[in-house]
């Protein structure tokens, strides 16, 4: 259905194009603006594709009837494309559907757009308006990560081991993530951070000197292409 739109759209600037310079003034009053383009932040976990809404917030002037092609991409191009019309109900507002296996994690553009647009004057005639706008929106798809904390006491030394990973979809599964994890103790009701750590392979070490036993976790942030991850607790 959307080549076919895609298709209209083309035939509907070609018209444009033919019809000359009387079009094009009245053309040249007319106007159509993509301000804003957006969609939801996405956490895959598995390798199916994933749906998800894509909106659009527009300013129009002497436009009667218009339809808007934005396209999406991921970070191997283009991937689909979102459709609003004011004859699509609701105009601001397309179903999509892209397949992280296939296009893979991390940021996605929106946009740029190819609009076409008409408008009848006091005498019935039809006046044509195609263009290519170029405001940008855009979201992200994010691994889902996990975060494990293991840990033993020698005397005074309390080794903490822990290890991440994150579900990539073009791996069908879960691989060693390495993030900069903090390791924390918790100290009253708050936890206070000990040590940053780069992990290698998806694992990262700190050992810390008590005589006391004291509870601890591992934690690191999001990124572009991951989420963040805490593990659980573990007292020694």
């Amino acid at each position: 259905m959307k080549f076919i739109r895609r298709a209209l759209v083309s035939a509907i600037a070609a018209v444009a194009l033919v019809v000359g310079p009387a079009v094009s003034a009245e053309a040249a009053k007319m106007s159509f603006d993509v301000t804003k383009l957006s969609a939801k932040n996405m956490v895959v976990s598995n390798g199916n594709c994933k749906y998800f809404d894509v909106h659009m917030k527009y300013k129009k002037s002497k436009v009667d009837s218009w339809d808007v092609e934005a396209d999406i991409a991921g970070r191997h191009g283009s991937t689909t494309s979102a459709y609003f019309g004011n004859y699509h109900s609701p105009s601001t507002k397309d179903r999509a559907m892209i397949c992280p296996s296939l296009e893979g994690l991390g940021k996605y553009r929106i946009g740029p757009s190819e609009i076409s647009a008409d408008y009848d004057d006091a005498n019935y005639n039809s006046h044509w308006y195609a263009r290519t706008d170029y405001t940008k929106g855009y979201f992200y798809v994010r691994g889902k990560t996990y975060a494990s904390l293991a840990s033993k006491r020698s005397g005074k030394t309390v080794t903490l081991t822990s290890k991440t990973k994150v579900y990539n979809p073009e791996k069908y599964g879960k691989v060693s993530y390495s993030p900069k994890v903090k390791f924390q103790v918790k100290s009253g009701s708050k936890w206070k951070t000990l040590k940053t750590v780069t992990a290698k392979k998806g694992k990262a070490t700190y050992k810390v000197k008590t005589k006391s036993k004291k509870t601890y976790r591992v934690t690191f942030g999001q990124s572009s292409w991951a989420t963040g991850a805490t593990s659980k607790s573990a007292k020694r």
